[in-house]
This record gives C-alpha cells, sequence and structure tokens, in this order.
C-alpha cells in the first residue's frame, strides 16, 4: 500500500493544478446602427458567420482575442453560450480588455 499512497501524494498537487479555472463574464450589449451584428467562428472578419446579434441585446461574454481591427478596435470578444466572437467596436464599455482575463483563456472554448 505504501506505493499507492505515495503515488496519490505526488500527484495531488499537479491535479489542484488542472482545476478548472473560474471565468468572470461580463454582460454587453450590442450596438449598431446599422442592425444586427455579425457574430463569427474567429476573430476575422473573414470568419464563418455563426449568427446575427440584434442591436441592442444583451450577451454575456467571457473573454477576447486580438484580430482583424475596425475602426481602430483589434479585440473580438468571446461569447460562450453562441461560441462565436464579435469585433469589440461593436460591443458596450463593459466589454474592454481589463474586465476579461488574458487571451489566452479563449483557447480553451
Amino acid at each position: 500500500m505504501k506505493p499507492v499512497s505515495s503515488i496519490i501524494c505526488l500527484a495531488l498537487p499537479f491535479l489542484a493544478s488542472a482545476a478548472p479555472i473560474i471565468e468572470k463574464r461580463e454582460m454587453c450589449n450590442v450596438f449598431n446602427n446599422d442592425g444586427a451584428v455579425k457574430c463569427r467562428s474567429g476573430p476575422h472578419f473573414d470568419a464563418k458567420v455563426v449568427t446575427t446579434i440584434g442591436d441592442g441585446d444583451g450577451w454575456d461574454f467571457s473573454c477576447y482575442k486580438a484580430g482583424d481591427c475596425y475602426e481602430g478596435n483589434c479585440t473580438w470578444d468571446y461569447n460562450w453560450e453562441l461560441k462565436c466572437y464579435i469585433n469589440g467596436y461593436y460591443t458596450s464599455d463593459q466589454c474592454n480588455t481589463s474586465n476579461f482575463p488574458f487571451p489566452f483563456e479563449c483557447l480553451r472554448f
């Protein structure tokens, strides 16, 4: 039994570090005077359109990635429910880089 308990004791720190990270989510509104905004599969304007989000609709966003720029905004906010990105130009001020974890957190989605 001693080898088994030794293995368990050695493995515990690794298991603890693999625990899921608690994600911070921000409710942000989507704005576009021209109608619905395209939510894309990646942070680029040529990425596949997953769905559209209506002007003024509020959604939870959990992280961001850098991508194609629009009107000086090069960050794309990730919606974990729809599994798509919207350029930050179209999201409210609650969706900003200081409210989200580092971009590599989006890699888990």
